[in-house]
């Protein structure tokens, strides 16, 4: 199955995750950085699963149903993989998470693609196999996301030296960085139109 998400997250941090075609198939809603989740809801309304941040690490939880199912975590010093524990056996992902462009395997076997597409918009394509959980899948492409931003912000924290390391907790992904983005600049365009 194919599945979209637009690059940009809105600023109430709601967005839908759409069938190829566009139709909606599930809202997603909340925060990683405030609330320490997301949620994600059919149709209907009804909460089908949630992720859930751990307080003291970047690892994230994956829930469906109300139960606990995976621990996804980066593996490696530099966040290259992540690793999928969960109650549908071991997962991995490998690629460029920065680029958008990885894939996840189950026992060896590839069970989704993710990438980036250049449309009219810039949109994140998901590609799940038959017969897999689509539900669980998303939510591991975005608690992927959620803790490679978290990282790249702590790393580029640390590497400016002065600057301020992000609150515990604090993830943006690319819908939330690129909020912050059109806000600074504008921002900027209103500073330098005020008269000095």
């Amino acid at each position: 199955m194919r599945y979209v998400m637009s690059n940009k997250w809105s600023v109430t941090e709601h967005f839908v995750i759409t069938d190829g075609a566009g139709n909606p198939c599930f809202d997603v809603r909340g925060n990683l950085g405030l609330t320490q989740r997301l949620s994600f809801c059919n149709q209907a309304g009804e909460e089908i699963a949630e992720i859930r941040k751990h307080l003291m690490t970047t690892a994230h939880d994956i829930l469906i149903g109300g139960r606990p199912v995976a621990e996804v975590r980066h593996t490696g010093f530099f966040g290259e993989r992540y690793d999928i524990d969960s109650s549908f056996g071991q997962f991995t992902a490998k690629g460029s998470f920065t680029g958008w462009d990885y894939s996840i395997s189950h026992d060896g076997q590839l069970v989704a693609t993710i990438s980036r597409e250049l449309a009219f918009r810039e949109r994140f394509v998901v590609e799940t196999a038959d017969g897999m959980n689509d539900v669980f899948l998303l939510a591991v492409v975005l608690a992927i996301d959620a803790i490679h931003d978290e990282r790249r912000e702590r790393n580029r924290a640390g590497s400016a030296g002065s600057a301020a390391r992000p609150a515990a907790g604090c993830s943006a992904g690319p819908f939330l960085r690129r909020n912050r983005a059109h806000r600074a600049h504008a921002v900027s365009i209103r500073n330098r139109r005020q008269p000095r």
